[in-house]
């Protein structure tokens, strides 16, 4: 991997959320998050409940023991992880095309969150990135905080990512 490449605004570029198919391809880039000084938040969302996502955001994620484990509390709480001793976030969904499948809503809804809260801290310098990872190559989700989640670098031609 080109360690002169930003990847992180290239993610943002277009838009706040990316997707991932080949997981080799995902782990490569949060090695570089994470050496870029990147705080990464990694869930496997594969047997995920509402209950159970929240349940684990507030766990990893530090929100306090008044989390209200619905959206609201975690669009309050994820706007207040933001800070400046490191050069952004990224929060990482494992399998979630089978988590959206069955929440759908509630998944849209908290891509929406992710999206707005990175649009605010794009403003201070800061970066939030949400990375979707897909076990279906065919999963395309509807806009979230104004732009489509798109699919990374490497695998944005459908041939890099359908296996035929």
């Amino acid at each position: 991997m080109d360690s002169q490449i930003d990847i992180a605004f290239q993610a943002l570029a277009g838009g706040p959320i990316t997707m991932y198919h080949d997981i080799r391809i995902l782990e490569n880039d949060l090695v570089w998050y994470k050496e870029n000084n990147y705080k990464v938040y990694d869930f496997d969302t594969t047997n995920w409940t509402i209950g159970q996502a929240h349940s684990e955001l507030k766990k990893k994620m530090g929100f306090p023991h008044y989390y209200g484990n619905n959206l609201n509390a975690f669009n309050d709480c994820l706007g207040d992880t933001f800070t400046k001793e490191m050069k952004g976030q990224v929060i990482v969904f494992r399998h979630f095309d089978k988590f959206s499948k069955s929440e759908k809503d509630f998944c849209l809804g908290l891509l929406d969150i992710i999206a707005d809260v990175s649009r605010s801290w794009l403003l201070d310098g800061e970066r939030l990135i949400g990375i979707i990872q897909s076990d279906d190559p065919y999963i395309s989700y509807d806009k979230v905080g104004g732009n489509k989640p798109y699919w990374n670098r490497q695998e944005w031609l459908d041939s890099n990512r359908i296996k035929k």
